[in-house]
């Protein structure tokens, strides 16, 4: 296998009869690279091609094949090396600035000045040109005529088939990588009949695979609950989305196989095979006893692996031919093969973006793999009015991929304002209403029901078991009177008592009369949290944790309350959690809270 900065140089003396029109022959061009860079310098697209000039003013000769008076779109042999002239620039080329080179086949991987397989003699500044909008101008000393750059002046080939190679480099950087330039084949002069050359293969290789990410989301906020007082509350998301480093997939190299027969009949019998360095087989369309016509011959070729390579990957390519007889030459058995060096891969990207959609805040924008944003997150405030209870507010981000993949991520926040309960204070139950609430309520063999349902809880076991709903009434007057300024447990008993008195008549004494004054709620069953408690009502702008006086509860219902701050007590009230004013102070401060219906929910 033969590098191809290394191809076998055929004699001078197998070249030097060809003076004659030479017989028929198709060339096709082929885009040979070496370089292991990603981005191609050259617009992808047509060739370029040689053609004649015959309206020039000098190098204006016929195409020797095919033959004709006017120029083809691409000649394949000329009588003179001066009727040589680059076509099809505009359409093979982007708009930029190039320069041109005859070199010898197998020489494709340096075209510049000095390689050992250069044949074009002055200097790569002189053969120099530019294509804007079109119009192909040269910035060298060749001729720039009809569109064309003339080649000549160039050396002779030292293939013994009489071949050269025409290279159209850019000059975004130079020296050139062979993957910057274009190339094209092409024969000056004859052959004699009794002489057969060996066939020529060239080709392309370009790898690509496809990488596909995957994107996750996260969505959270700032705080995830609210509690207050009116107003609003006001809370700050953040929507962030990653992906992971990407599935690579349908690692391929694909090109073509360019098979050159310089001679005057076709060859027949040809295989032609591909072959990857890491030892791959490469399918060849077409590639199997092959006839390979005059001129030049493409055959397609695709190399599947598994995962994109570790090292650099070459690509060769062999023609192999048994003896056989081509025109009234005999071809020896023989074969040639073209190493394609150092194959670059281009990946294409799925899913490299995603849209990010918010159904609170609506479209929030793209991210994309590697763009200056990747990593930062989406920010938006949600300001929402504080209603009383308990309220949550889930709100849902979503990304959308290209493929249609999606995924999403949710946050809820609750805001809680004061519940409205219904509760009455202890200014209520002292007035002529609350009285006539309590006096007006139902008994039982004259024995008052709701006396009978305060005499549940130790502190007011001091009621009278017989105690008629007057009595009652006149009982919470007493212990009404006995908290101001008096010891924080008669404070805590009046308030208490005022909370027992609200959870009995919205609940099991509720009737049509008391409904008047409270609904019928059932406060008793309504959980209250105690880790907030307001202590400077109706402000409301300063609050205590007030669990450590419900044994380290955090939340629980009216009726648990009124339980656990009962066992704490002496029948009648007399003695408080020990008698600890700090845990009496919560407790109060906790049915204060209650029955100015400034007290949260959960």
């Amino acid at each position: 296998m033969r590098n191809p900065k290394h191809r076998l140089i055929r004699p001078a003396s197998l070249t030097r009869v060809l003076v004659r029109a030479l017989t028929p022959l198709l060339v096709a061009s082929t885009l040979l690279a070496v370089s292991q860079s990603t981005d191609t310098a050259l617009a992808a697209g047509n060739s370029i091609s040689t053609t004649t000039n015959v309206t020039a003013s000098t190098g204006n000769g016929q195409c020797l094949h095919p033959s004709s008076a006017t120029d083809p779109i691409n000649c394949n042999a000329y009588a003179d090396k001066a009727d040589v002239w680059l076509s099809n620039l505009p359409g093979a080329l982007a708009d930029g600035t190039y320069f041109f080179a005859v070199i010898a086949p197998g020489s494709q991987a340096n075209p510049n000045d000095g390689s050992p397989g250069l044949l074009s003699t002055d200097s790569h500044t002189d053969r120099t040109f530019t294509v804007s909008g079109g119009v192909v101008t040269s910035t060298g000393t060749h001729l720039s005529e009809n569109n064309r750059m003339q080649l000549f002046p160039f050396g002779d080939t030292p293939n013994g088939g009489g071949v050269y190679i025409a290279a159209v480099c850019s000059l975004a950087s130079y020296p050139a990588a062979g993957g910057d330039c274009k190339y094209d084949a092409f024969k000056v002069g004859a052959d004699t009949p009794d002489t057969a050359f060996p066939l020529q293969v060239s080709k392309d290789a370009t790898g690509s695979y496809t990488r596909t990410y995957h994107w996750g989301i996260t969505k959270a906020a700032d705080k995830t609950l609210v509690q207050q007082v009116g107003g609003n509350a006001t809370f700050h998301y953040t929507v962030g989305v990653s992906h992971d480093a990407g599935t690579v997939s349908g690692v391929t190299v694909t090109g073509t196989i360019s098979v050159f027969n310089p001679n005057a009949d076709a060859v027949t019998g040809v295989d032609v095979t591909d072959v990857l360095s890491d030892g791959t087989v490469c399918s060849v369309t077409g590639g199997s006893g092959a006839t390979i016509a005059v001129g030049g011959n493409d055959f397609g070729y695709t190399c599947s692996l598994t995962g994109l390579p570790t090292g650099e990957l070459d690509n060769t390519a062999t023609a192999t031919w048994a003896q056989q007889t081509v025109g009234t030459a005999t071809l020896a058995a023989g074969s040639d093969d073209f190493t394609f060096s150092a194959i670059a891969f281009t990946g294409t990207a799925v899913d490299a973006c995603v849209q990010v959609t918010d159904s609170v805040a609506g479209a929030l924008g793209t991210r994309c793999v590697g763009d200056a944003n990747e990593g930062v997150p989406f920010t938006y405030p949600r300001t929402i009015p504080v209603l009383a209870g308990c309220f949550s507010y889930p709100n849902t981000a979503t990304f959308t991929a290209g493929s249609g993949a999606t995924g999403s991520a949710s946050a809820t926040v609750r805001v809680c304002g004061p519940l409205a309960t219904g509760a009455l204070t202890i200014g209520f139950w002292s007035s002529k209403n609350g009285q006539g609430v309590i006096t007006g309520g139902s008994s039982t063999a004259t024995v008052c029901n709701s006396g009978t349902y305060l005499r549940t809880f130790a502190p007011f076991q001091d009621l009278s078991p017989t105690a008629k709903c007057a009595d009652v009434a006149k009982y919470f007057m007493t212990v009404f009177n006995n908290a101001s300024g008096a010891t924080m447990n008669a404070m805590l008993k009046a308030q208490m008592l005022a909370t027992a008195l609200d959870v009995y008549f919205t609940g099991p004494g509720s009737t049509t009369a008391t409904q008047k004054f409270l609904p019928n709620s059932n406060l008793g069953g309504v959980t209250i949290d105690v880790t907030k408690i307001c202590t400077n009502i109706p402000t409301c702008s300063s609050f205590v944790n007030a669990s450590s006086s419900f044994g380290g509860a955090t939340s629980l219902t009216v009726t648990q309350l009124l339980t656990f701050a009962g066992s704490q007590s002496n029948v009648g009230g007399s003695s408080w959690y020990g008698n600890l004013k700090s845990a009496e102070e919560l407790a109060k401060d906790v049915f204060d809270a209650i029955n100015n219906q400034v007290a949260f929910g959960i």
